[in-house]
């Protein structure tokens, strides 16, 4: 049996295991904060699943990344899976405190960052202060 540590800040891998790694998400401003909510996350060929253990996170999604509309906020909810599909943009958010595991594919190198629009940047923004 191995054990791992949970404690961190910002994303640390914390297991590799064949086709498959676990990660973890720890709030760290410049990594995962609202300053660092700039860009879009795109897997092309895998799909990454996020639990929320503690704290206040969101996941931002889209189709397209460049209007407001077609953001949609999900608010992670301690011990609930959710899965991110193949090529969905997504963006993560979280609060101070706060701890996500993520479940995700060794290789991710078929993945890409675009930026955000700053319409979606300040939808987004404006929401999470407004909730605090």
């Amino acid at each position: 049996m191995k054990n791992v540590n949970l404690s961190g800040s910002g994303f640390d891998v914390l297991h590799n295991s064949g086709e498959w790694r676990i990660a973890l998400h720890s709030f760290c401003e410049d990594v995962n904060g609202l300053s660092a909510f700039r860009q879009w996350g795109r897997h092309m060929d895998s799909e990454e699943a996020f639990v929320l253990l503690e704290g206040r996170a969101w996941l931002a999604l889209s189709r397209e990344g460049k209007e407001p509309e077609d953001c949609q906020i999900c608010h992670l909810k301690k011990d609930e899976l959710v899965l991110v599909e193949k090529g969905e943009r997504h963006a993560i958010l979280l609060g101070e405190g706060a701890v996500v595991l993520i479940i995700e594919n060794l290789d991710m190198s078929n993945s890409v960052n675009e930026p955000m629009a700053e319409e979606v940047i300040r939808m987004v923004r404006s929401a999470w202060e407004k909730e605090a």
